[in-house]
């Protein structure tokens, strides 16, 4: 008998609910973060912006209007990352297919959500991509964009990863590269919906779900050459999608859902 994999197991009710006491204390630390580090309007007739006085958990100092858009942003960037955490631990913490391997990255997601929209910030306030440099610049507009980044931090590296792939030569891939998930076979390749499905391949140690169509399924026992699912409800026949981290595989033959 194989050795699970490291994480491989399924998350604890200790660990859940550890994850999710953080999420939360996290969110309400940002949430004040954002308030406090709120930059006062110009007033009129001035052209320095005002310093005011940041006061967070006892932490007190004065912050120009520059210093206090940087907070602004992590604060931001790390609340988009903690709404896309939170979605993710309730939906898989609803469907029972909650492995801890996710766990760690879940607690890193809302740093990696602050420090990307800080990138992003820095990318459009330099005006490497848009022009949008210059100092009137909206906090609302920043916040919304930083809370977006957070959100969507995978998206959006790989716009960034486009964008400057065209201004910059593309980096040799080196003798160790790591493989993308792939699915070699689908075994049946006709079922009913409630009906199990074993799926081989190689890389699926990390699979999350599995659509059939537009339909999600949960992986249960799932190896890095192979996992077994069951077919949902609404599922449609066509060609199966793993669904890992590290990117999607599809299955090389089409899947038919039986009546």
């Amino acid at each position: 008998m194989q050795d699970a994999p490291v994480g491989g197991d399924y998350a604890r009710t200790r660990d859940i609910v550890a994850v999710a006491l953080v999420i939360v204390l996290m969110s309400a630390a940002l949430v004040t973060l954002l308030v406090q580090a709120w930059p006062p309007g110009v007033p009129a007739g001035t052209r320095t912006p005002p310093a005011h006085t940041l006061n967070w958990f006892g932490w007190r100092t004065h912050v120009s209007r520059d210093k206090a858009m940087f907070l602004v942003v992590l604060a931001a960037g790390a609340l988009g990352s903690c709404v896309h955490v939170s979605r993710s631990l309730y939906w898989y913490v609803g469907n029972r297919s909650l492995r801890r391997s996710w766990l760690m990255m879940y607690l890193a997601l809302p740093f990696v959500g602050a420090l990307l929209g800080l990138i992003v910030y820095l990318v459009l306030r330099g005006g490497l991509v848009t022009g949008a440099g210059g100092d009137d610049i909206n906090p609302y507009t920043v916040a919304a964009l930083s809370a977006l980044v957070g959100l969507f931090s995978r998206e959006t590296s790989e716009k960034l990863r486009a964008v400057f792939a065209t201004l910059l030569a593309p980096a040799q891939q080196g003798r160790d590269q790591a493989m993308g998930p792939q699915v070699r076979d689908v075994d049946p390749v006709e079922a009913a919906p409630g009906e199990s499905v074993r799926i081989t391949g190689v890389g699926l140690s990390a699979a999350t779900a599995v659509r059939f169509g537009t339909a999600e399924a949960p992986v249960r026992s799932v190896t890095d050459t192979s996992l077994t699912t069951t077919v949902p409800a609404d599922a449609a026949s066509g060609r199966l999608v793993v669904r890992t981290p590290g990117g999607s595989a599809t299955s090389p033959d089409t899947f038919t859902v039986r009546e």
